[in-house]
């Protein structure tokens, strides 16, 4: 005869909790948050827009923030002293420790330079002047357009840039003097980064095209 035993209360208790606490543990595990950790450590700056990014290498994980503008001519007119291009969190995983870095484009007069400052220090670690623009049409023109000004510079004129950014990994710079058809000259200004894949663990400022308007 097979007899049916049947489990008190008291005994079902204990395992009840111990599911519940298991099932609460988690339901409250902390959820990996780049984006969010990065905003935060900013301290209230403005990213609304910006575009995010994460890289993760073997030594290091990099999440950035970068501003949607840089994928167009940046046009700087009288007043503007320049314009954040991106923020970067660098987290050395061997050390154990974080960076968080801001790159920018600063304007003094007619002149540029580009500064990437350590937040947390507030100091510049890497920085980097324009050269001026020539006073006549580099490369000759007349264009149609700024873009074909530019485009025709990284035809002619960008690959020993290129190739100087790669071996050192540092950004290189270059200033054109853009003559259009219509008459009107512009000084574009450009940062050349690094390509190679070493370098890309470096990479806190992005390329871009800078069009200074004369005041």
């Amino acid at each position: 005869m097979v007899k049916h035993v049947r489990l008190g209360s008291a005994f079902l208790v204990p395992i009840t909790l111990l599911s519940l606490g298991f099932l609460g543990s988690c339901k409250h595990a902390s959820v990996p948050d780049p984006k969010g950790d990065l905003i935060r450590s900013l301290k209230g700056a403005n990213v609304e827009g910006y575009l995010f990014s994460l890289s993760e290498e073997e030594a290091k994980t990099t999440a950035a923030l970068t501003n949607p503008a840089v994928r167009d001519l940046i046009k700087l007119g009288k007043g503007d002293p320049g314009l954040v291009l991106r923020y970067t969190s660098v987290e050395d995983k061997r050390a154990n420790e974080r960076t968080v870095y801001k790159s920018e484009v600063l304007r003094h007069g007619n002149s540029l330079r580009l500064a990437v400052r350590d937040l947390a220090t507030d100091q510049i670690v890497d920085e980097g002047t324009f050269p001026p623009p020539g006073p006549t049409c580099e490369p000759p023109g007349p264009f149609d357009s700024i873009n074909a000004c530019t485009e025709e510079f990284n035809c002619t004129s960008k690959g020993p840039l290129q190739c100087a950014a790669n071996r050192t990994c540092h950004p290189q710079f270059a200033a054109l003097t853009c003559c259009l058809k219509d008459g009107s000259i512009f000084s574009v200004h450009l940062i050349i980064t690094p390509t190679r894949p070493l370098c890309q663990l470096l990479d806190v400022t992005p390329a871009v095209d800078v069009v200074l308007i004369a005041d």
